[in-house]
C-alpha cells in the first residue's frame, strides 16, 4: 500500500541505519556484524541492560536520529519544490503530534489521494519557446533549448524566451495523459492555436448552410478576416511527451 502513495517503510532499523552512516559504514556487510552484536546482547547481556537508565537509552536514540530531523533550510526547500505537498506534510505532522500516529497517517494519505486526483483531472503543461545557448567565440556550437514561454518561478526571469517559428506550436505535458484529462488538454491547445494562429482559408466565405452542425458562424459585426490577418498560418503542433 505504501508504494502506491510514494511512501517508504519506517521501522526500528531507521535509527540503526542512521547510526551506521555516522560510523562510516559503506556496504551491507555491516549487517553481519550488527546481527552478531544483537544476538550476543539478547542472550548474554540482557541482565546488564536492565541497569541502563531509560534516559541514557533515549539519549542514544536521539543522537542517532538527530540528522533525520529536517532543518529549517530543508523545510523551506520543500516549500519551494511543492507548496501543496508542503501543506500536506505540515498537516500530517501536526495531527501526529496533537492526536495519534494513525490519524496523522490517514490525514496524509487522504490529502495525497485528493491532490493526486486533482492533478490527474487538471494536468500541468507548458507552451514552449526557444533559448539559444552557446559561446560567442564559437557560434557553431550554439544550440536551442525549449523552455516554458510564461514565467514558472524556476527559470531566470532575465532570460529572454523567444517563441517558435511563426505558425509552430510546441506543447509539453507535465503530467500523465489519460482519459480523465485528455479533453481539458485538448481544449487548452485548441484555444491557444485559435488565439495565436489563423485558418488556412477564409471561413467567412462559407455559406451558413454549408457549415458543420457545431459551427455557430462568425459573430455579428465582427470582421473575421481582418482579425486573422496579423496572425500567421498554423503549420504544425508539436507535442512533447518526454515527461509522460
Amino acid at each position: 500500500m505504501g508504494s502506491v502513495f510514494n511512501a517508504y517503510p519506517a521501522t526500528g532499523s531507521f535509527s540503526r541505519s542512521a547510526l551506521k552512516s555516522k560510523c562510516g559504514v559503506r556496504t551491507p556487510a555491516a549487517g553481519i556484524l550488527t546481527a552478531i552484536v544483537v544476538v550476543v546482547a539478547l542472550y548474554g547481556l540482557t541482565s546488564a541492560f536492565f541497569w541502563i537508565p531509560n534516559a541514557g537509552l533515549s539519549a542514544i536514540i536521539i543522537h542517532a536520529v538527530a540528522d533525520l530531523v529536517a532543518t529549517p533550510k530543508q523545510v523551506y526547500s520543500f516549500w519551494r519544490i511543492s507548496p501543496l505537498e508542503f501543506v500536506i506534510w505540515w498537516a500530517g505532522l501536526l495531527v501526529t503530534i496533537f492526536s495519534t500516529i494513525e490519524n496523522g497517517i490517514y490525514t496524509s494519505i487522504c490529502a495525497s489521494v485528493a491532490l493526486m486526483l486533482i492533478r490527474l483531472a487538471h494536468p500541468r503543461g507548458y507552451f514552449l519557446g526557444r533559448v539559444s545557448l552557446g559561446d560567442d567565440q564559437s557560434p557553431r556550437e550554439a544550440r536551442d533549448v525549449f523552455v516554458p514561454l510564461k514565467p514558472n518561478g524556476v527559470l531566470n526571469p532575465h532570460i529572454a524566451v523567444q517563441p517558435p517559428q511563426p505558425g509552430i506550436i510546441v506543447y509539453r505535458f507535465e503530467e500523465s495523459y489519460i482519459f480523465p484529462n485528455c479533453s481539458i488538454v485538448n481544449s487548452t491547445i485548441v484555444d491557444h492555436v485559435k488565439k495565436y494562429t489563423r485558418r488556412g482559408f477564409d471561413i467567412s466565405s462559407i455559406r451558413m448552410g454549408d457549415r458543420a452542425w457545431n459551427d455557430p458562424g462568425p459573430v455579428k459585426g465582427s470582421d473575421t478576416e481582418a482579425e486573422d490577418a496579423p496572425r500567421p498560418l498554423l503549420h504544425a503542433v508539436v507535442l512533447d511527451f518526454s515527461t509522460v
